[in-house]
């Protein structure tokens, strides 16, 4: 069966398709028509193009350059016309041009969204409209996709999917019976998600929104757009120092105890998103000194996206076969 996953971050928005993944940042703008006025001129530099149902949009880095940016951080956002096309662009880097069609489409989403049940049906219902054919260009060249299946998983459960399974899709032995518990320091928000079992354990479920936008903040002291600003970061034009660091950690740290007073009695922390990336061995060896049985993903950015994958890989093959 054909499967392919989002994990459609508001830092990132992340795709993968037969195992494989590409992450755009999550900046998008319609292009602003100038006419002439750069004549004689280089303009800036912006991110790709795409072509949706009568509108044009730029996405990625730079996309802040061309116009003003739409989603911003609200959950609605997630299901709009600009986040299909983001999700559209990224697929498109991972597909070559022409019709391509897709049995199932796993998507996570933020666990403090999924907590509000009123909030997330009302997304759900949203989502469902990307079933069917999406026609659109990108960067000039023509694509078609077809889903016609949507199962949504709350994102922590990808990187539980990607550590439980392995690229065979086999189970991990003992695997099942542990209690697994998933530090996602995404954009927005830290999720803190524990599963055992194949069942998820409410009383550790929690986090806050110390994501990765704290961090921004803390440096940006010329108040740009926080877009703007983490593309700087990924270019390492901006660099925090070991202070800021760990006054951002110290607030994970905080969100965390609440939900987790004890990491000793977990089989594995897995620490996921592109906080776990910036932070590096500071949240390693912080976690190993309160006793965190760690398991460091290969590539924390994409753990989420890529256990979503196996996830939904797995469950078809499940049926198919039994």
């Amino acid at each position: 069966m054909n499967v392919i996953a989002l994990d459609p971050g508001f830092g990132n928005t992340n795709v993968c398709f037969d195992g494989k993944v590409h992450s755009i940042q999550s900046a998008i703008a319609r292009p602003q028509d100038l006419g002439l006025v750069a004549i004689g001129m280089r303009q800036a530099r912006h991110g790709s193009e795409i072509a949706l149902e009568g509108e044009t949009f730029t996405f990625g880095e730079g996309a802040w350059n061309q116009g003003r940016l739409h989603g911003g951080l609200d959950y609605a956002s997630l299901a709009s016309l600009e986040r299909r096309a983001l999700f559209l662009g990224t697929a498109a880097n991972l597909l070559e041009p022409g019709s391509h069609k897709f049995e199932l489409m796993v998507i996570g989403l933020p666990v403090p969204l999924l907590k509000d049940k009123v909030q997330a049906e009302g997304i759900f219902k949203r989502l469902k409209t990307w079933k069917g054919a999406h026609q659109f260009q990108k960067d000039k060249q023509d694509y078609q996709v077809s889903i016609e299946r949507i199962k949504v998983l709350a994102q922590p459960v990808g990187a539980y999917a990607n550590w439980l399974l392995d690229e065979e899709l086999n189970v991990r032995r003992a695997g099942r019976k542990a209690e697994v518990a998933v530090l996602d320091i995404g954009f927005n928000t830290l999720d803190l998600y524990v599963v055992q079992g194949g069942q998820v354990l409410p009383r550790f479920i929690g986090g806050g929104k110390v994501g990765v936008r704290r961090l921004l903040n803390l440096l940006n002291e010329d108040e740009r757009e926080l877009e703007e600003l983490d593309g700087a970061l990924r270019r390492r034009k901006v660099r925090p120092s070991k202070t800021h660091l760990e006054l951002w950690l110290n607030e994970i740290l905080a969100a965390m105890e609440r939900s987790w007073p004890n990491l000793k009695r977990f089989s594995a922390v897995i620490p996921s998103g592109g906080g776990a990336v910036l932070l590096d061995n500071l949240l390693r060896n912080t976690l190993i000194s309160k006793g965190a049985a760690i398991y460091w993903p290969e590539d924390p950015l994409n753990a989420n996206v890529i256990g979503l994958w196996k996830w939904g890989s797995y469950g078809s093959r499940k049926k198919k076969t039994g």
